[in-house]
């Protein structure tokens, strides 16, 4: 093997020396008809490179091949990748089936069979490390299945026959996981390090099942966690990163839910635990594309913690200083990441403002939570518009929206200290919108339409409010003329500031509220109403629209 590649190596040190005699040759040509040009008439000779030369030269030398090595051809390349993966399942398959058919028979002994499994992972161990050199994928492969063999072995050690203690048991799992992690870091396989954090992760579950031992249970669990989430990250394997986030979610649940353990406050802490380590490592990169890959994990923990507080307080509530520390944490990371972390600084600003948003329901009365939600909103949406993030504005929409609707149901008693603080603010929060696309620095996209449109509908909420409030305890007739008027007088003044301003936007809205407040009078107003409410309400409503007639259509 070692004379084998000892040629190789020669025959493309030999090929490296003729390609460097090659361009040397070419560049004495070349600077010899630089030097010395052709007389007139005479066209000078340029050198002539092979397009396939050219394509050695940019690639390297290529090795010559002896009669014995024939290029392989496409199809040869799946052949060598998925054929022993196929052959190993079915190698797997079978001696399980045969290990069944001769425990049922009585053929093979436990400890026959133990030793068996031990013996099979070894070999399968040592030819993966042989192969891996000439032929990675097949050495992968058996790399993979001795490290899943070996586990299934102990298992069978341990839980079925009892040949091991637990403390031997673990003691040789972790030296499995070493030595797993030492050959995928090796040989660079992410697929290695993925079947390690499966057998890492459930061998332990059953293992502390039997045990009995929770804490025993959660400790390997998080370590094992540590180890291997840390790993992934450092080599980069996402889809092992995920894997090992995903699967210590599964465990644990499925210990509590189903096995020996229980949703108490014990199962809360490997939780908060494995959600504070996720932050450190977000914390500690640098990298803005590795943070942001572990944004959903750090979403989906945010949600789970919340689920597991409320089920662990459904009864008392869930105390104000889970959300204040939550609130404390994200935002206090949001600001302190780089300014390059964009997506990662949205994402935990967003996820700092719900633990405030919580945190203020759980604080204060119903109807004054929707001010500070408010509030709450108009903060977010300036420091959207200072990042440009748009992750921000899409929270800070859904917050004022949120504090609208809560003040848009029932009477409005409380108009004065509790939706009019709301609705100022609401204005507000249009006119910063407004600010940060007329000047450019952010949400430019924005078009005015869409906020004319929404300055429009939060005017007629206002108003529809407003009057409520006015006429509450009047009886029916006058009550429900007065939204009529109101909507007239916000016809007016649309058409007033659509005048002064050139605008046909608000000329067309005041004029659409204006049609709406006569389609009203006439099939909903006018029949509870006695002749004389009628000439007063429709003779200053004609003297006016005759006043307005003449400034909007006056000749210029």
């Amino acid at each position: 093997m070692e004379r084998e590649e000892l040629e190789r190596l020669e025959r493309r040190v030999g090929s490296l020396e003729r390609e460097l005699n090659l361009v040397k040759i070419q560049l004495m040509k070349a600077k010899h008809g630089a030097d010395d040009p052709a007389p007139v008439g005479q066209q000078k000779e340029k050198p002539h490179v092979n397009k396939s030369d050219a394509v050695q030269l940019a690639q390297g030398p290529v090795p010559a091949k002896s009669n014995a090595e024939k290029p392989k051809e496409a199809f040869d390349f799946s052949v060598e990748r998925w054929l022993p993966k196929v052959f190993l399942f079915v190698l797997l398959i079978g001696s399980v089936w045969g290990f069944m058919a001769a425990s049922q028979n009585g053929w093979l002994t436990p400890g026959f069979r133990v030793l068996t499994g031990a013996v099979v992972s070894i070999a399968m161990f040592i030819l993966g490390e042989r192969y891996s050199k000439d032929q990675r994928k097949l050495g992968i492969t058996l790399l993979s299945g001795s490290i899943v063999l070996a586990i299934i072995t102990l298992f069978s050690a341990n839980i079925l026959y009892g040949f091991i203690p637990g403390v031997v048991t673990n003691l040789l799992l972790l030296l499995l996981i070493l030595t797993g992690l030492w050959v995928s870091h090796k040989h660079a396989s992410q697929l290695i390090l993925c079947l390690i954090g499966v057998g890492a992760y459930l061998f332990p579950f059953i293992f502390a099942g039997d045990a009995r031992s929770e804490w025993l249970f959660y400790g390997y669990q998080l370590l094992m966690f540590f180890v291997l989430v840390t790993f992934s990250t450092w080599k980069r394997y996402r889809i092992a990163w995920n894997i090992h986030y995903y699967l210590l979610y599964f465990t644990l649940f499925f210990f509590a839910a189903f096995g020996v353990g229980q949703i108490t406050f014990t199962i809360l802490i490997p939780f908060a635990i494995q959600h504070a380590y996720i932050l450190l490592l977000i914390v500690l990169n640098r990298n803005e594309r590795v943070s942001a890959e572990m944004i959903p994990a750090v979403v989906s923990g945010t949600f789970i913690l919340l689920a597991l507080l409320n089920d662990l307080y459904a009864l008392t509530g869930i105390p104000l200083y889970y959300y204040a520390i939550f609130a404390a944490v994200y935002i206090g990371i949001s600001f302190l990441e780089p300014a390059e972390k964009k997506k990662t600084k949205d994402v935990l600003l967003v996820l700092g403002f719900l633990h405030v948003l919580l945190f203020i329901f759980g604080w204060l009365d119903y109807d004054w939570t929707f001010i500070l939600v408010a509030l709450q909103a108009m903060a977010l949406l300036w420091l959207a518009g200072k990042r440009k993030s748009h992750i921000s504005l899409a929270g800070s929409i859904i917050l004022i929206l949120y504090a609208l609707l809560g003040v848009g149901f029932g009477p409005s008693y409380d108009f004065l200290s509790v939706e009019l603080p709301i609705f100022l603010i609401v204005f507000g929060y249009l006119y910063l919108l407004d600010h940060f696309r007329k000047t450019g620095a952010a949400f430019s996209w924005i078009p005015v339409i869409l906020l004319k449109s929404a300055l429009t509908i939060i005017a007629f909420s206002f108003v529809m409010r407003a009057t409520d409030f006015t006429v509450i305890g009047w009886e029916y007739t006058p009550r429900t003329t007065a939204f009529t008027v109101a909507i007239a007088i916000l016809s007016i003044v649309y058409l007033v500031v659509g005048e002064s301003r050139k605008d046909a936007f608000y000329r067309w809205a005041g004029i659409g509220f204006l049609a709406l407040a006569l389609l009203k009078f006439f099939f909903a107003d006018l029949v509870f109403l006695d002749f004389t409410i009628r000439a007063m309400i429709l003779i200053p409503i004609g003297i006016v629209g005759l006043i307005l007639s003449r400034i909007l259509y006056k000749k210029r």
